[in-house]
């Protein structure tokens, strides 16, 4: 089965919006039809069937944002009611206000400084929120969650739609009302951005690629920060594969995935990838984000996606007490480690299972010795086990403060003669990268220890000694496929964490913000799974 069909086997994911009318200068520049009219319900509407809505009875008033482009919908009683301060005695509740000004200003951030696409404008739908201004409902979610962004339209892959958002954040854990609309703004607001491209490309680009914007519009905000140890304790699955299940950290943690893009590769990258997902796009009728990359980037910049995939393992070595600038990511420091399986030498695994794009990390305590190399070995089942793999052995020195690590890239990965030396050494890693973008999963044996372990493990394994080559020059025609240890496509429905859908019972597809477990988010950012409708297209 493809990369694409097992995306969207699991979960489409319909990642929509409706359009702001005052863009930046090169938002105007884009023609972007709205879709048709269809008979579609906004949380105002009487007898609508959404899970987060007004109260029949409730007096809905709106704001329109100074910038031109949103409608704030808001009432000031009874159980959806925003908190009535008026500081500038505007008539206007200042947290209304406040919202607007967020949306206003990622907006412009988006278009002006990012060059997206603004959303899809919503003026062809009857029930619109009186114009075509991106409409946002405040509502009270009672803790389920803290905003959703919803679909009303679509046309092909194009979408329009409006967000829902929490009217008060009683009771959240936000430091402030502002850094909860701060966050909850740029991220569902990146989801009706890329609503203007394809809905279609699943969860860890709608989700990390959202993560992603938050960073780049305000990096004091700690989403991004919180959300990667997601990616982080479990890079032994390819990288556009979901975790199963209602609470997916991988997905969201996949924003590391496109900050390194950006990084290694120049600004631009992500919004050239999300560019490229549009049906159509280079010729390609229906395109999907990861076999759309790895072209990409060779073409703009000259690297293949083994290549930078390979790249990507290496940099995440570089993070918490390891960063190190020069070596990787720009705010490192401030990132969580990479985790690592702690395992004892010499090492002989012989049902090691590397999936498409995908690492693994062994450390271990050199126990007194000076000298370290690996090798993967490839089995009579799979000869080719080993072929285009990347080993790095990395020597950890220094105590906490002043640590550095030093990484080699073996020449042949399935040598096992290539000594690493380890004097000083506190700490061994081996990461072993399959770098392929597509294919299936790579089954080799590992050893680990010296020269004269690892000949012996080998041995005992039958090996002939061939390696499959591989270390500096990865190739292109291998990968993973979808059985991983944390479940398959089959396992069901992947609902995501901070946003998801499930069910489909209704006439629009939902993203909700949902809750990450404190393992994977700071206390503060209180977002639960919420159930919405599923789109009948």
């Amino acid at each position: 089965m493809s990369a694409r069909a097992l995306a969207r086997g699991r979960l489409v994911f319909p990642i929509l919006a409706a359009m702001a009318a005052c863009a930046g200068p090169e938002a105007e520049d884009v023609d972007i039809d709205a879709p048709a009219s269809e008979p579609e319900v906004r949380p105002d509407t009487p007898g609508n069937n959404l899970l987060f809505n007004f109260d029949r009875g409730d007096l809905v008033e709106f704001f329109d944002s100074p910038g031109g482009g949103f409608r704030v919908h808001f009432t000031r009683d009874g159980e959806h009611a925003v908190p009535a301060d008026d500081d500038d005695s505007s008539g206007t509740p200042d947290f209304v206000e406040e919202v607007a000004g967020v949306y206003d200003d990622v907006l412009a951030f988006y278009t002006n400084d990012l060059g997206f696409r603004p959303p899809v404008g919503d003026a062809d739908i009857a029930d619109n929120g009186g114009d075509a201004r991106f409409d946002v409902y405040l509502v009270d979610f009672g803790g389920s969650a803290d905003g959703n962004f919803s679909q009303d339209a679509c046309e092909g892959e194009i979408c329009a739609g409006f967000m829902t958002q929490e009217n008060d954040y009683m009771g959240y854990g936000y430091p402030s009302t502002l850094y909860a609309n701060q966050v909850l703004g740029s991220h569902e607001f990146f989801h009706a951005v890329q609503a203007a491209y394809d809905v279609d490309q699943g969860s860890v680009l709608a989700e990390g690629t959202a993560v992603w914007a938050t960073e780049q519009w305000d990096p004091s905000l700690d989403d991004f920060e919180g959300f990667i140890k997601g990616y982080f304790d479990n890079t032994d699955r390819p990288i556009d594969e979901p975790l199963p299940g209602p609470a997916d950290p991988f997905s969201y943690g996949s924003a590391i995935f496109f900050q390194f893009l950006e990084e290694a590769y120049g600004a631009g990258t992500v919004r050239s990838l999300i560019e490229k997902t549009e049906d159509g796009a280079g010729g390609i009728a229906n395109p999907y984000w990861l076999e759309v990359l790895g072209p990409m980037l060779e073409a703009d910049k000259g690297v293949t996606f083994e290549a930078a995939y390979a790249e990507f393992a290496r940099w995440n070595l570089f993070t918490n007490d390891f960063a190190d600038p020069a070596e990787g990511y720009a705010a490192s420091d401030g990132y969580p480690r990479v985790r690592l399986e702690s395992s004892a030498l010499p090492l002989q695994d012989p049902e090691l299972r590397l999936y498409r794009a995908s690492s693994q990390y062994y450390s271990f305590d050199p126990a007194g010795r000076t000298s370290l190399t690996a090798a993967v070995v490839p089995t009579t089942t799979q000869p080719d086990a080993t072929s285009d793999l990347v080993v790095y052995v990395v020597s950890q020195t220094g105590a906490s403060g002043g640590y550095t690590r030093t990484v080699t890239t073996l020449a042949d990965v399935g040598a096992g003669t290539e000594s690493v030396d380890l004097t000083g050494a506190e700490v061994a890693i081996v990461v072993v990268v399959n770098p392929a973008a597509a294919g299936d999963s790579k089954k080799p044996s590992l050893c680990v220890g010296t020269v004269d372990e690892v000949a012996a493990c080998k041995d005992a394994l039958g090996a002939t000694g061939a390696g499959g080559g591989g270390g500096g020059a990865p190739g292109d025609d291998d990968g993973g496929d979808s059985e991983t240890d944390g479940g398959s496509a089959d396992d069901g429905a992947d609902d995501g964490c901070g946003c998801g859908i499930a069910g489909a019972d209704g006439p629009r597809s939902t993203f909700a913000a949902g809750l990450m477990g404190l393992a994977y988010l700071f206390a503060r950012r209180r977002r639960r799974a919420a159930a919405a409708t599923k789109s009948a297209r």
